[in-house]
């Protein structure tokens, strides 16, 4: 019986990381391809910053995605969450993401693509 109790359990936690294994997996932005241009051709951070208004955050954090984005990661001095990317060649922003929490806990969540 112990035998039989210990497969099940094993089994239950396989099918667990089965069918949670897509929940943990990249957001679909990680997916955004914004250019294949030389890196010559892209703007320079300090551009990109000024065109995501980085002045107006109190903390920013930036990189280059896995697509070829600015990618930026910022809190707004109201309190909101910012995740937004940017074309590196033209500043224009591909998809800008703004989670906020009001004063009753509930969270707002707001999301904008550039048409393409």
């Amino acid at each position: 019986m112990t035998i039989k109790v210990r497969w099940l359990g094993i089994l239950v936690g396989c099918v667990g990381c089965v069918s949670f294994g897509p929940v943990w997996a990249g957001s679909a932005a990680e997916d955004v391809v914004c250019t294949q241009a030389p890196r010559s051709a892209w703007i320079s951070e300090a551009q990109a910053r000024a065109k995501f208004g980085a002045e107006k955050f109190t903390l920013v954090k930036f990189k280059i995605s896995r697509g070829n984005c600015y990618e930026f990661y910022a809190i707004a001095k109201d309190g909101t969450a910012v995740e937004a990317y940017y074309d590196p060649v033209s500043g224009e922003p591909v998809i800008y993401n703004r989670v906020a929490l009001d004063r009753t806990g509930d969270t707002r969540y707001e999301s904008q693509r550039a048409r393409r």
